[in-house]
């Protein structure tokens, strides 16, 4: 019996081991635009926006985003990691470079 507490103290320290460093939200871009359009991130969060564009037929081969007015060119099938600020309550709106293809993260 004391065998098995020792193996659950040691499964659940290794789970809460595995949670540290920033948090990762990945949209892909489709047909559809970005999934998800809309995103929330809770204040204070170290968090990592990971874009990929997965088709060539949209416009979106950029992300703008209107706050920063910061540009991020999207290449196809690759991974694009933008860090959110998440010190304070904001909602940051992206978009393609023609704003026709739209996404927002709200932080709260």
């Amino acid at each position: 019996m004391r065998k098995f507490a020792l193996l659950l103290t040691a499964l659940a320290l290794a789970g809460c081991a595995g949670s540290s460093g920033p948090r990762e939200v990945r949209v892909a871009v489709t047909e559809k635009g970005f999934e998800p359009a809309k995103i929330e991130v809770a204040k204070g969060t170290e968090t990592t926006l990971v874009i990929t564009r997965k088709t060539n037929a949209t416009c979106a081969t950029e992300a703008i985003f209107q706050e920063t007015g910061r540009r991020y060119d999207l290449p196809l099938n690759e991974d694009v990691r933008i860090l959110l600020p998440t010190d304070a309550p904001v909602t940051l709106h992206y978009a393609c470079g023609m704003d026709m293809i739209r996404g927002e993260i709200v932080v709260k």
